[in-house]
């Protein structure tokens, strides 16, 4: 791509993309005439001679016309033939700064061109068809050097190979130019929609229409083949070099269009499926990739008004129930319409919010978990989630958000990224209650608030926890047959900017076998048709009831006595259960003996240890991790990799895994395979400060200093304090 806008910024934009595209066209007429040559029994080595003497002639006319209509000599004030193909240089050497009426042109003249393109190939493959049988019949008229049963031969090589390449050249170049224009088709289609002006996407194929091509390559090959071995009986004599060129110049061929026309399905699907995270999240995001395919198309609007549609109610949703209530009177019918519509963005609101419980919660070293939740509404105000800390703790947390709907969904969707941006800093509960009570205050302007109770827990199973007005968490001790009850004191999160100095902190600690039950107030207040409370004590008495049933069970226990003392009546509120169970695992002792062995600094006792207990458990994740740690502490960076690598292949969700590939892979200065690492951690938590700022060294060291600017100012943005990304960032401004 580099050398791609080189041409367009020093020649002219049109010329660089049928500059790409013809290189590609030269690939395929060499296969084009080898394709068409295998129809026809002829004289081999005479013909050849005369196809390899004009064939080079006619193609480069064909490119040097085609360069020229596209604005080769741009430069010395010969633009490109077409009004729009002069709009779009001119455009593109301004860097787009046009007045928003002509946005709506340039988008129209940077979608057509991708056809102009491919038609002018068609154009100039025909042209270079003809000239070909020219020469032909210049050999044959003038020269003498082949007889009119010859020149028929070649004429016939000529027509075949043109209807080929026509075919393969076409489909290259509209594959070719639908990316390499992509970048600024998206522009200037963003550009209108951030002004205001819906628009719908330029369409100009189907991407059935491309499928149909990759057939019709495959009957070509099929057909030549069979020609190949026919003329091969017919003179009894079977080259199989001339086979084997064949097969290898069909796969080549195939692989490069089928490579071109998969990643560009790809990174279609890639750039749709983070729009929708993005609008999933409360944004209203453009898209990166547009395709002119009218199925992705479809789409891609779709989506666009989607995000708008969600955008208007999120911000109008009060007045718009007050303006359709005062409708009511006068417009049932048309009252019952809209409510539709409206339920059935709240059943995407629903599917996603929902999506933002974990929807299977992994074990942590050895502790084992189990969620239930159950929404009262389409959208609730419960929500729970895990975060891995800093010094190997893990903080578990369950929320309830005043009210229902999409102001509590709002709420959740915030509280959400807030205690994830927390946790990423602190791992003191009541540190990250007074960060999100901070946070909450300074940008929801509404009177929801919720409450919430988080626990922090070590590697020794020691727990810290910390409760803000929440449901007291309840610590059942199995083997004793008795519940303790945990709780702190603490003001609502988001309430008032005083309740930062009421938050509290206590600790416990886990013994084998013991459950740390956290729920909502939809279970205690939960209620039958008499209006009686289901009650703390009844929970109580069925957690004791229930404690020797597996985990699983235990919760279904729970909920299904919730779900009976309910009976008929409604529910009332969202009833949320997670159940935390401290069960003994093997490995984790071993697990544990190694960082023992590490603490006393005995790195290769501690190797050794993992190494012994890796042949007994040979697919334990939880060892895998901790050998690749220790040797990476060791400086040992293959073997790091040979673990992580190991461990990634069953578990592609934990960010640090591929954190650490990545930092090894750098120690070994293979940058590349150090940014995809990278990368894949960061897409699993775009806030993940450390890949981010190991990212901006790696593109430091590739010398690609753009990239490492926008990468160190990400970290700032995230972490205003990091002074690492701080001074990154000022030697590479300073450096220019």
């Amino acid at each position: 791509m580099k050398f791609f806008y080189f041409l367009a910024r020093n020649i002219s934009y049109t010329f660089a993309v049928s500059f790409v595209t013809v290189l590609f066209g030269l690939i395929a007429t060499v296969f084009g005439l080898f394709l068409g040559s295998s129809f026809i029994i002829f004289s081999y080595e005479k013909l050849v001679n005369i196809l390899i003497k004009w064939l080079p002639v006619s193609a480069f006319i064909g490119a040097v016309l085609h360069f020229i209509q596209f604005g080769f000599f741009t430069p010395i004030r010969i633009p490109a033939f077409l009004k729009s193909h002069r709009v779009m240089n001119n455009a593109f050497k301004s860097d787009f700064k046009v007045s928003i009426g002509e946005y709506k042109a340039m988008y129209t003249y940077f979608s057509d061109f991708t056809m102009h393109n491919t038609l002018a190939s068609i154009l100039y493959s025909l042209l270079t068809g003809i000239m070909l049988m020219g020469f032909y019949l210049y050999e044959y008229k003038f020269l003498g050097s082949i007889d009119q049963a010859e020149m028929f031969v070649l004429f016939k090589v000529a027509v075949l190979s043109t209807i080929i390449v026509i075919i393969i050249y076409g489909v290259s170049t509209y594959l070719l130019t639908e990316i390499l224009t992509n970048n600024e088709r998206a522009f200037v289609y963003n550009e209108l929609i951030k002004n205001g002006i819906k628009l719908d996407p330029k369409v100009l194929i189907g991407i059935r229409v491309k499928f149909f091509f990759f057939l019709i390559l495959m009957i070509i090959t099929l057909l030549t083949f069979a020609a190949l071995m026919e003329k091969s009986r017919y003179y009894d004599e079977y080259k199989i070099e001339l086979i084997l060129g064949y097969f290898m110049l069909s796969i080549l061929t195939s692989f490069i269009l089928m490579q071109i026309n998969t990643r560009s399905i790809m990174r279609l699907l890639s750039d749709i499926r983070r729009v929708a995270n993005e609008i999933a999240a409360g944004g209203r995001a453009g898209f990166k990739v547009l395709s002119l395919e009218s199925e992705f198309a479809s789409i891609e609007h779709a989506m666009m008004e989607m995000a708008w549609e969600i955008d208007d109610y999120r911000k109008n949703l009060e007045d718009m129930v007050e303006t359709r209530t005062l409708e009511l009177q006068n417009a049932l019918t048309d009252l019952r319409g809209r409510d539709n519509l409206i339920q059935k963005q709240l059943d995407m609101a629903s599917v996603i919010q929902r999506s933002i419980l974990p929807s299977k919660i992994d074990d942590w070293n050895e502790l084992k978990f189990s969620a239930r939740y159950i929404a009262m509404e389409k959208i609730g105000g419960d929500f729970y989630d895990l975060y891995h800390m800093k010094d190997d703790r893990l903080g578990v947390m369950i929320a309830d958000v005043s009210g229902h709907g999409i102001p509590a969904a709002l709420v959740t969707t915030m509280a959400k990224i807030t205690f994830g941006n927390a946790s990423a800093k602190f791992e003191s509960p009541r540190r990250i209650f007074q960060e999100v009570n901070q946070n909450i205050l300074d940008h929801v302007k509404t009177q929801d608030y919720m409450t919430c109770f988080m626990v922090s827990i070590d590697d020794e199973y020691n727990v810290v926890y910390s409760n803000a007005s929440h449901q007291k968490a309840i610590l059942l001790r199995t083997e004793a047959g008795e519940v303790e009850l945990l709780d702190t004191g603490g003001l609502f999160i988001g309430a008032v900017e005083e309740a930062r100095d009421s938050y509290e902190e206590k600790t416990t600690r886990l013994q084998y076998g013991d459950r740390l039950i956290l729920y909502t107030d939809g279970i205690p207040e939960a209620v039958n048709e008499n209006r009686e409370d289901y009650s703390n004590e009844r929970l109580e008495n069925v957690i004791l009831e229930n404690r020797h049933l597996p985990l699983d069970e235990f919760s279904d226990a729970i909920i299904e006595d919730v779900r009976k003392h309910i009976g008929q009546a409604e529910l009332e509120d969202d009833i949320t259960l997670l159940v935390i169970e401290l069960v003994r695992d093997e490995a984790i002792e071993i697990v544990k003996h190694s960082n023992k062995l590490l603490n006393e600094h005995k790195y290769y006792e501690a190797i050794d240890a993992l190494e012994t207990g890796l042949l007994k458990y040979p697919n334990n994740q939880k060892i895998l991790y901790n050998l690749t740690k220790n040797y990476f502490r060791v400086n040992n960076y293959s073997k790091a990799i040979q673990n992580i690598e190991r461990y990634i292949d069953n578990d592609q969700r934990n960010k640090y895994a591929f954190y650490i590939c990545g930092s090894c892979y750098y120690q070994m200065l293979d940058y590349k395979s150090a940014v995809e690492n990278f990368e894949k951690a960061i897409e699993l938590d775009p806030n993940f400060v450390n890949a981010l700022f190991a990212l901006g060294m790696t593109y430091k060291k590739m010398n690609m200093l753009d990239n490492a600017k926008k990468i160190f100012e990400r970290v700032i943005n995230i972490d205003s304090d990091n002074k690492m990304a701080l001074f990154e960032l000022k030697q590479l401004k300073e450096a220019g």
